[in-house]
């Protein structure tokens, strides 16, 4: 009996933008009420388009209350199946989620990218067929080391700076000290409005 072939796609549901290993695109989505005339960086699904990229969506308290981030999945599948020319494919998602939400929203993450088993989609008008075998949620700071935490001193302090939240994750003889670990509900985009808006106070004066 022959083994079935598994895809594994990591892919890094950021609020500002989506990352797999070889592709980065905005985290936008604007559903197309007609058939578009071009099709690059459009997701076509269950007889609807939605274009992918372009204006960054609000940011919510949870990345599943829609079906906005389904489709940048779809999309982000889409890009890593035709870089390895398949059509068809048995998936492995490998996602992420902050380290101190990793409890609370591990399960509803997985049930909400394994909502359907089998999947049919267009992606830049090429057809794509998938079965997601698994899903895997991995917290996003240690998911960045934990390949080399051997190597590291006997005391290291991790910091993952994101668009959104700063994790902080406190190595101790090359464990993680879960118990000190912090997500911070900031980030680069926060900060840079701090900022600008500080600048803009700055100026009227």
């Amino acid at each position: 009996m022959e083994e079935k072939r598994i895809e594994i796609i990591g892919i890094d549901h950021g609020w500002s933008n989506m990352k797999t290993v070889s592709s980065i695109f905005t985290s936008g989505v604007k559903e197309i009420t007609t058939e578009p005339a071009l099709f690059d960086n459009v997701v076509e699904f269950e007889g609807k388009y939605f274009k992918v990229g372009g204006k960054r969506l609000e940011v919510k308290d949870t990345k599943v209350t829609d079906e906005n981030y389904y489709i940048l999945t779809l999309a982000s599948i889409g890009r890593e199946l035709n870089r390895r020319r398949l059509r068809r494919a048995n998936l492995f998602l490998s996602v992420g989620l902050p380290l101190t939400r990793f409890g609370a929203e591990k399960k509803g993450f997985i049930d909400y990218l394994m909502k359907k088993k089998e999947i049919n989609f267009k992606f830049e008008n090429i057809k794509y067929s998938v079965c997601i075998e698994r899903v895997s949620v991995f917290p996003q700071c240690y998911a960045a080391v934990a390949d080399r935490l051997g190597s590291f001193r006997r005391e290291v302090l991790v910091v993952d700076i994101g668009s959104w939240t700063i994790d902080i994750m406190p190595i101790s003889n090359q464990k993680p000290d879960i118990e000190q670990c912090v997500t911070i509900p900031q980030g680069l985009i926060t900060y840079c409005n701090s900022g600008n808006q500080f600048i803009r106070q700055y100026d009227r004066r």
